[in-house]
């Protein structure tokens, strides 16, 4: 069954057309763009409107303020992450589990990588408590949570786990992780660990964490 394309609307709540849906995605490229040049602080609207030869006026079309569009750019990267889901949902207890775990941190590098200057900011503005970013980040992660939870059920179940520890709170705690490292690579390459120490020792936590084995 086809996916029902998604409704898009202005910043006054009218549906948008093709052309000027387009035009809101090259206005949320270049805040995209210019995010990840010069960081939050200084993206101003009108340095968004002019690298795609337009106006502030145009930009109150589709998003009453920066944040407004920050917010679009974190909801196009939630959709991005949804597939690491498949990493978990096949479980990692065969013989391959390690390498299961190895080819999701290479895939959350990548999402990460992709989308790392509105990530950033959409942690950094839940964490100073703005709550739309706060939902933005809680909607983002809860699918792969939810894989990582029951993995740590069966992990449970099965023996290899405490019952003491709660399945949410340990995938909260690999997604916290993950998302904490990840931006200081360039440092801890720095500290003199190889460019791969972080993959490995990534996957061998989350392996160990959500399974047991």
């Amino acid at each position: 069954m086809p996916r029902t394309k998604k409704t898009i609307l202005g910043a006054d709540g009218r549906v948008l057309g093709s052309r000027a849906e387009t035009t809101r995605t090259r206005l949320l490229d270049a805040t995209s763009k210019l995010l990840a040049e010069a960081g939050v602080l200084e993206l101003r609207i009108v340095d968004i409107t002019r690298e795609v030869g337009s106006s502030p006026a145009t930009f109150y079309q589709y998003f009453i303020d920066v944040d407004a569009a920050i917010l679009a750019l974190a909801e196009q990267a939630t959709h991005d992450e949804a597939p690491l889901v498949s990493h978990l949902s096949t479980g990692w207890d065969g013989d391959d589990g390690l390498l299961r775990a190895e080819e999701f941190v290479d895939d959350y590098m990548r999402y990460w990588d992709d989308h790392s200057a509105v990530l950033r900011v959409r942690n950094l503005k839940a964490e100073e408590g703005n709550v739309a970013f706060r939902e933005a980040r809680s909607k983002a992660n809860l699918l792969v949570i939810q894989a990582m939870s029951t993995m740590v059920e069966q992990a449970q179940h099965d023996g290899r786990l405490p019952s003491t520890i709660h399945p949410f709170v340990t995938a909260t705690a690999m997604i916290a992780m993950i998302e904490r490292l990840l931006p200081y690579r360039t440092e801890i390459a720095r500290r003199g660990a190889p460019a791969e120490a972080l993959r490995d020792t990534l996957a061998i936590l989350l392996y160990r964490s959500l399974t047991g084995r």
